[in-house]
């Protein structure tokens, strides 16, 4: 789940985009095939939202399969409903709403499961609620990283944002990344070679 050393690429290039360069991953997808994983980590966050008192009409998270099965057991816990937004299998966001409603002026709650660098719930995933007319009241992650986006967004959300762990992960631009200019250096390997090969596809 967590692999600590590497040189990979995150989200994986699609469409002539290339993602950051990172040298550690955390991979949700081995975690979110265990129904007991995922149901410990429901109940902690529904913990979190009930001490908070946390009031939101909807939980708003990526349309990754493994992502949806925590989600989804979350809204069951606090009978919210669900909405995900467009997610391509190489880890790059979409353009639309692909399920559920959010409506103006709802109160929603950003979900996403791994937040390697904080701009999936602090800046991207926020402003598509907004272009939905919608009003974030909070975020939830299960792992958070450690990059200067991750702060930012903890700034922002305070004691409403909600993680269970946080892991080492360092965040570079391809064209800051040391070991792609190291002596001999190796590509960067997509982050979906370890996925699927993590789970089995």
């Amino acid at each position: 789940m967590h692999v600590e050393s590497g040189h990979f690429e995150f989200p994986a290039p699609d469409s002539g985009r290339v993602g950051n360069h990172l040298q550690s991953l955390f991979l949700i997808e081995p975690i979110a095939e265990n129904k007991q994983f995922i149901g410990w980590i429901a109940d902690d966050i529904v913990r979190w939202i009930e001490k908070r008192n946390l009031i939101f009409d909807v939980i708003f998270a990526p349309s990754q399969p493994a992502v949806k099965k925590i989600a989804h057991r979350i809204a069951e816990r606090t009978a919210t409903r669900e909405a995900y937004w467009e997610y391509l299998p190489s880890g790059w966001f979409g353009t639309k709403c692909l399920e559920g409603e959010i409506h103006h002026g709802d109160k929603v709650l950003i979900f996403n499961a791994v937040t390697p660098q904080g701009r999936c719930v602090g800046e991207r995933l926020p402003a598509f609620v907004e272009q939905l007319k919608g009003n974030v009241v909070g975020a939830a992650v299960f792992a958070k990283g450690t990059a200067a986006g991750v702060a930012a967004a903890e700034q922002r959300y305070g004691e409403l944002f909600y993680s269970s762990i946080q892991v080492q992960i360092d965040v570079l631009r391809p064209d800051q990344c040391q070991q792609c200019q190291a002596p001999g250096a190796t590509r960067a390997i997509p982050w979906t070679e370890l996925r699927d090969r993590k789970s089995g596809a």
